[in-house]
């Protein structure tokens, strides 16, 4: 899954960044200069860095989740399909760093790729049909402060490396936690109750 979202991440930067040579760098290793990016002109290069999973625990649900035919398929009577507990939902954090000779060409970078990811929250990763029957989908947001635990200069420290501008770019998407229960008998006739009298005995 992580993998997919790596992949839809990076066409959303090269999407943001016509105006760069085609087949620009685009790294998932943490934070540097790696193979001379940015050092001259023509090497600009983008970093996502993947600091941190976790659930998102407000959306953290309990219950049961039924479900039913698509509504072409659907007849009367209605009947489930199948049930099963509610998906929970992961969060992906990345940092997105700007690589160029120049700190105004880093600049314009970084503000054409904020103006593309805030442009739609939604975040067209392919999910497993059992999600995407449900209607769910992946959302993106950006420059929201990183996790509470965590501070910028923590995280630039972590990786041995200066400060730099950055984007905070948050992915929440749903995760095929469950395993739904497919129902195959239905009850098709109203229940009938029988009941024996003896003789003597008063209802």
């Amino acid at each position: 899954m992580i993998q997919l979202v790596d992949s839809t991440l990076e066409s959303r930067v090269r999407e943001g960044l016509t105006w760069l040579p085609e087949g620009f760098p685009v790294t998932f290793q943490p934070p540097g200069r790696e193979a001379g990016h940015g050092e001259t002109a023509g090497s600009e290069a983008v970093g996502l860095y993947l600091y941190d999973i976790r659930e998102d625990m407000d959306r953290r649900q309990t219950g049961t989740v039924y479900q039913y035919p698509p509504v072409e398929r659907r007849s009367l009577p209605l009947r489930k399909r199948a049930q099963f507990d509610p998906p929970r939902y992961a969060q992906l954090s990345y940092l997105v760093v700007a690589w160029a000779p120049d700190a105004l060409i880093a600049h314009r970078m970084l503000g054409d790729l904020l103006v593309g990811f805030a442009r739609s929250r939604e975040f067209p990763v392919e999910l497993p049909p059992e999600l995407a029957d449900m209607e769910l989908s992946a959302l993106l947001d950006v420059g929201r402060p990183p996790t509470e635990d965590r501070a910028l200069t923590e995280l630039w420290s972590a990786v041995g490396h200066t400060l730099v501008p950055t984007l905070n770019v948050v992915v929440t998407l749903p995760l095929l936690t469950f395993v739904p229960e497919e129902y195959t008998k239905w009850v098709e006739e109203p229940p009938v109750v029988r009941e024996e009298l003896k003789q003597g005995e008063a209802r």
